[in-house]
């Protein structure tokens, strides 16, 4: 009942949010939220979009695309509850091809509209940003989701053709 009042996009976030939960992932021990805690208070921190954008990024896809992508999900959760301790594993283990099959290829195939809003739109403005950021002074950490690390659009290959020297995916 709850879910039915949300636009498919949030009851979709929703979902993924209960079913994570549920398989013991905690926001606070996230990767960005670990970093972030070990890091010094001096150090800077720059958002590569804000929250609005973020929503935006899913408010403004087209409601057929959203449904689809809602509809995709819910039947992955149907058929493979453990479907996100796969994706850790395949995290854990480094495993770029496996990371694209658990976690972009589903999206991709669902909606390409939302997986050209989600990944490789928001890949090419940021690539733009981590460009002009490396090129400062000092050291340059960032932290995105795993889906933009990973394929022939994700950033590490779009930063080594600008000529970076990229270790991982």
């Amino acid at each position: 009942a709850n879910l039915d009042r949300l636009e498919p996009w949030l009851a979709e976030v929703s979902l993924a949010g209960a079913v994570y939960t549920r398989a013991g992932a905690q926001t606070s021990l996230g990767v960005e939220a670990v970093l972030s805690a070990a890091a010094p208070a001096t150090v800077a921190r720059r958002a590569l979009e804000t929250p609005a954008e973020q929503i935006g990024i899913f408010d403004q896809t087209p409601l057929a695309d959203q449904i689809a992508s809602l509809r995709t999900s819910v039947e992955e959760l149907e058929k493979d509850a453990g479907g996100y301790l796969k994706l850790v594993e395949a995290w854990r283990s480094g495993d770029p091809g496996r990371l694209d099959r658990e976690a972009l290829q589903p999206l991709r195939e669902a909606s390409p509209t939302l997986y050209r809003r989600l990944v490789t739109e928001r890949n090419a403005r940021w690539v733009a940003e981590l460009d002009a950021r490396l090129k400062g002074k000092g050291r340059t950490v960032v932290v995105v989701g795993v889906g933009h690390l990973v394929g022939d659009e994700g950033l590490p290959t779009r930063l080594r053709a600008l000529g970076y020297s990229v270790t991982g995916p």
